[in-house]
């Protein structure tokens, strides 16, 4: 009997792996048999057997898996897509003759015959006849009046817009040609009667936006047009781009439209053009 002062005996276990010895020899060491069934006593690693050891070692000679972190992109990365970057716009501008400044600048287009040239650009065009005014007007119509007088010059009462077609103000008692310089030239304001019926929109002034070719060849148009014929003679038409000048000239600058009471005080044999 073991004295009770003395202490108890101790078992030595150096590692963890001698405390798992026992265990590990008995995972190593299953019992394996034949095809016919006999059990075989083999050794661990014996005859292609692995360890429990020899299979994790295959696990752990692994690598880690790959990763998206948060590392910068490497300057010299950066560096390299740059300098792509000024090489590609070097051989677009150099290189691509579609691209260049010189094929495209436009210097060698001709006009009319004439190159062009911005500190003396080309005179406008001065029509002379019935003909080359209604080939102006109708493109000018048709961008700027049909708004709101419409295709075929019936008006458009939603915005208050007389009708053209069979107004007495493009063909008939209150026409003339220094009334209608002026209804485009700076519009017209209050209401106006057309027809034996009064209409209350606002013309506005065209002056600005067209020129005085551009201006005759519209209302020589409107008046030739919508079942008026107000011009026989082709070579003599009634409202010129010279009509136009002189009345933009005769007025000068004006802020306010023309009314109809200010029309009707012009007389109808008025014009603009100086005496012969």
């Amino acid at each position: 009997m073991t004295p009770p002062d003395e202490p108890p005996p101790t078992v030595p276990i150096d590692t963890v792996q001698a405390l798992h010895a026992a265990h590990m020899a008995e995972m190593n060491d299953p019992t394996m048999v034949t095809v016919a069934g006999d059990p075989v006593d083999d050794q661990p690693g014996v005859g292609g057997q692995d360890t429990v050891q020899g299979m994790h070692g295959i696990l752990m000679r692994e690598h880690a898996e790959p990763r998206d972190g948060f590392e910068p992109v490497p300057v010299w990365v950066m560096a390299v897509f740059g300098a792509l970057l000024m090489w590609g716009g070097y051989y677009i501008g150099s290189g691509s003759a579609d691209f260049r400044r010189d094929v495209n600048d436009g210097s060698d287009i001709q006009f009319s015959g004439l190159p062009v040239d911005p500190d003396n650009p080309a005179p406008d065009p001065d029509p002379k006849t019935v003909a080359d005014l209604m080939s102006i007007g109708e493109a000018r119509y048709r961008a700027v009046c049909i708004a709101c007088h419409k295709a075929e010059g019936e008006g458009d009462p939603a915005q208050k817009a007389p009708p053209l077609r069979g107004s007495e103000w493009v063909v008939g008692p209150e026409a003339s040609p220094a009334r209608l310089a002026r209804i485009v030239l700076y519009g017209l304001h209050q209401p106006i009667t057309v027809a034996g019926k009064q209409h209350d929109g606002v013309m506005p002034p065209q002056g600005v936006a067209l020129k005085d070719y551009e201006i005759a060849a519209a209302l020589t148009y409107v008046r030739n047009s919508f079942g008026f014929k107000a011009d026989a003679d082709d070579a003599n038409p009634s409202i010129t781009p010279a009509l136009v000048k002189a009345a933009r000239e005769k007025v000068g600058k004006r802020a306010e439209s023309f009314t109809e009471k200010e029309l009707k005080a012009i007389p109808l044999d008025y014009t603009d053009l100086p005496k012969k």
